[in-house]
């Protein structure tokens, strides 16, 4: 069976919710809600059309990332794997639509965001090994183990391009319980 990628622009509807799997791999759940606009052809004016809810997963360094950097209300441009769900709850029934993310930003044509570079995405900004001092250690360990600094200013720690920010190489921040 073939799969179905899309890109869904619209509102998240409430804050992000963080969760770990089973594996203890990171994730992040919300919705966004897009609706459409049409010119109506009678009076030239725009009208909203109905609108669509999708539940959005992200996983790891991405779901991460959202959880700190989406809010309700935020406008988004979403892409990612789409699955469409059948289910049944005693007498009631319905569909979902959901996407796994691949790629999530604000939508820029609505306003303005600035980027932060991270080295090491944590799920816990209140745990010691998130403070900005620690996590500048690291990266210098980093840069030591890998015979100099060949990293550069502002590389998020990353000059191998096998390397990148989704991998499973980052500490669970809070994930076991210490």
């Amino acid at each position: 069976m073939n799969e179905s990628y899309v890109t869904v622009s619209g509102n998240v509807v409430g804050d992000p919710v963080v969760r770990t799997t089973r594996a203890s791999v990171p994730f992040v759940t919300f919705r966004v809600a897009s609706t459409v606009r049409r010119v109506d052809g009678k009076t030239g004016e725009y009208i909203d059309g109905g609108t669509n809810y999708v539940n959005v997963t992200a996983f790891r360094a991405l779901g991460v990332n959202l959880a700190s950097s989406l809010h309700k209300g935020d406008p988004v441009i979403v892409y990612g794997r789409m699955r469409i769900n059948q289910w049944v709850n005693g007498d009631r029934s319905g569909t979902s639509v959901e996407i796994d993310a691949y790629n999530v930003g604000h939508d820029l044509s609505r306003g303005q965001s600035q980027f932060t570079r991270v080295a090491k995405p944590q799920l816990d900004p209140q745990d010691r090994l998130a403070d900005p001092a620690v996590q500048e250690a690291h990266d210098e360990l980093d840069r030591v183990d890998l015979g100099g600094d060949h990293c550069g200013a502002g590389s998020g720690g990353f000059d191998r391009p096998e390397e990148s920010a989704d991998t499973d190489d980052y500490e669970l921040a809070g994930a076991s319980g210490a």
